[in-house]
């Protein structure tokens, strides 16, 4: 639905050497989720370009991210109308709000419906409670781009980098402080295990995600974008009721997977320290470019949903591309 060249975002990483004259492409993506995931992972999918088959998964996220896109640029013009129904009629306003969203190419059969009406829910719940002022997203799928020359320390010799920093951003509000608020779509689960009684979310899972939206305020700053000011971020889980998860975790706990909205100030110690952490993952990268060294980081539940596991060396793989890209044009 979305006009956006994705492809732009796919195998995009160049690999660099002293005198290249390519950038090194660095997206929230290619860094916080392949390089930090598994730096072996990182090299098959961004340096040798290897193929990935598309899962229901990823379809699912592309079609809901692309109708929630649109509903937001469809509502523009219905907003008062949805906000002035309320509160005597909510049904009425909530009736407004479907009137904005997009109808699909194709029927949806991947159960995009009830994560995009969740979605609708808490937004139907936004208007009510803090009105029309600040509702529609400043950001709204935002393509940003900065280039920029690192420095690194490598063998007692500063070595600089050229880097393009690229991302697009799910959705960014205008905050009542007149700042920006960073806002990150997610169509996945969102797990809480139970613990003392007490049910407790999956640390990983949160500084994964502050990990992610650091990423994106960093690509703001860099490109010295208007919408710079970021002084919160957060992230919303529609989908996630809708996961079924096995009782008890390998772990012997009893887990559960929930919708899930976060939202949390992302100014003093919670910035700096993911933004050091930013800072850090991306010397590490180009260190493991200058080295040409990416070594499996290897578990046994990670590894389970990795494309490459059948060639990688750590799981007894010949860590031969050609390999794989023959095996992968078989199965076809």
């Amino acid at each position: 639905m979305s006009d956006r060249d994705w492809s732009a975002y796919a195998k995009s990483t160049y690999q660099w050497e002293p005198g290249h004259k390519l950038h090194l492409r660095m997206t929230k993506s290619s860094l916080t989720s392949d390089f930090d995931y598994c730096p072996k992972s990182y090299e098959y999918k961004r340096i040798h370009r290897l193929p990935e088959p598309s899962t229901d998964d990823m379809t699912r996220g592309t079609n809901v991210h692309d109708a929630i896109e649109q509903y937001y640029i469809n509502l523009a013009p219905l907003i008062q109308k949805a906000a002035a129904a309320l509160p005597e009629k909510p049904a009425k306003a909530m009736a407004i709000l479907q009137e904005a969203l997009p109808v699909p190419d194709e029927p949806y059969t991947l159960g995009e419906e009830p994560i995009i009406q969740k979605r609708l829910d808490w937004d139907l719940a936004r208007l009510q409670s803090d009105g029309v002022k600040n509702f529609l997203p400043i950001i709204n799928e935002l393509e940003v781009h900065a280039y920029a020359e690192e420095t690194i320390e490598f063998n007692g010799e500063e070595i600089t980098i050229p880097i393009h920093y690229a991302g697009s951003i799910d959705r960014g509000f205008r905050t009542d402080e007149d700042t920006i608020a960073i806002m990150e779509l997610k169509t996945g689960k969102f797990v809480q295990k139970l613990k003392k009684d007490k049910w407790e979310t999956d640390r990983y899972k949160v500084q994964s995600m502050r990990t992610e939206m650091a990423f994106y305020k960093y690509l703001l700053e860099k490109a010295n974008h208007n919408l710079q000011d970021v002084t919160h971020w957060g992230w919303v889980y529609p989908a996630g009721s809708t996961k079924v998860l096995d009782k008890l975790d390998k772990y012997g706990y009893e887990q559960r997977s929930i919708d899930n909205i976060t939202y949390e100030s992302c100014l003093g110690r919670n910035g700096n320290t993911y933004k050091k952490k930013i800072i850090r993952m991306r010397d590490a990268l180009l260190t493991a470019y200058l080295t040409s060294n990416f070594p499996p980081k290897a578990s046994v539940g990670k590894c389970a949903w990795c494309s490459f596991k059948s060639i990688c060396p750590e799981w007894g793989g010949s860590d031969n591309p050609q390999e794989y890209l023959e095996n992968y044009e078989e199965e076809k």
